[in-house]
């Protein structure tokens, strides 16, 4: 298992802000701000090619003139180097572009929006290549999920789930969760949902108080229940269960646990980033997991895409 990533949207921008200070983006400040280092490829890497992937997000910038506005201001514009205060820095940049500091405060805080979504989703020409990074697609980068499982006598009860997304498109009105279950949703914290049955499970949408522009994030989180009527028959027969997500939407962070109540697994185990028909592998000494006194079991997944899948599988003695 990998270890989580301590950051979010909202620690990526305290580093942005915090490197725009003073002498700007300088080897000693730079790796104090950890959101950003371990964003753009880890401590190991030497300043020259931290610096390097840095103005290469910056310049992929759709908007160039806040691009140029925050190089300058973080001392990455040539002739720039060398000036200790941001407030210098900002009027010889506004001197050049004919712009009060007002003005280029406001260009470089967009641009630092931005900045932090470029960041996270990796979605840059000077991207660490070698890391797993999740490849942004679709309108949604998942910053952090949990799923907490309960199983009572080898029978599914519940899953709650609690999920944090960024927006990565203008006017997003909802999120849509695909079950392989005849499932039913119950929002602790949200709109509202629609769901549609189908022969292969259920299709959840879970609607946002109001649509989200790019940038924006939203947390919401729900309780997944499924009723008698809608059980498969063959759940109790089942010698091999898990607990897991299909990951199309690109995730940071995934905690998965299962409390089991009554009757222990033989063994259980964690599986990352298998395909379908693979999943849920197999035990080895490496991914086996144990329970507590309680009957609980977790682990911590990181960097999760492409429809792979990652969980918690369990099998019955």
């Amino acid at each position: 298992m990998k270890r989580a990533f301590h950051f979010e949207k909202e620690g990526l921008v305290d580093d942005l802000v915090y490197l725009r200070k003073g002498s700007g983006f300088r080897p000693a400040r730079v790796y104090k701000a950890t959101a950003l280092v371990e964003a753009i490829g880890g401590e190991q890497q030497l300043f020259e090619t931290i610096r390097a992937r840095f103005i290469s997000a910056i310049e992929s910038l759709p908007d160039q003139q806040g691009a140029q506005a925050l190089l300058a201001a973080y001392g990455l514009t040539e002739g720039y180097e060398g000036t200790g205060d941001l407030r210098i820095r900002r009027e010889i940049y506004g001197e050049t572009v004919n712009r009060k500091y007002d003005t280029l405060t406001d260009w470089e805080n967009s641009a630092i929006d931005e900045l932090a979504i470029r960041l996270l989703t990796a979605f840059y020409a000077g991207a660490p290549v070698s890391a797993e990074l999740p490849m942004p697609h679709g309108g949604f980068l998942m910053e952090s999920m949990t799923v907490q499982t309960l199983i009572r006598e080898r029978r599914f009860v519940e899953h709650v789930q609690g999920r944090k997304i960024l927006s990565l498109v203008d006017g997003a009105k909802g999120f849509a969760y695909h079950s392989n279950a005849m499932s039913r949703l119950i929002l602790i914290d949200g709109t509202r949902i629609d769901t549609k049955y189908v022969s292969g499970g259920a299709l959840h949408t879970c609607y946002f108080p109001h649509p989200l522009n790019r940038g924006q994030t939203h947390k919401f989180s729900f309780r997944e229940v499924v009723d008698e009527e809608n059980r498969d028959e063959k759940e109790l027969t089942k010698n091999i269960d898990y607990a897991g997500q299909i990951q199309t939407t690109p995730t940071l962070i995934y905690r998965q646990s299962v409390r089991f109540e009554g009757e222990l697994p033989a063994v259980i185990w964690c599986y990352d980033k298998l395909s379908f028909t693979e999943r849920p592998g197999e035990p080895d000494e490496k991914n086996t997991l144990q329970a507590d006194a309680s009957g609980l079991v977790l682990a911590d997944f990181t960097q999760q895409y492409g429809g792979l899948c990652s969980g918690i599988a369990w099998r019955w003695g």
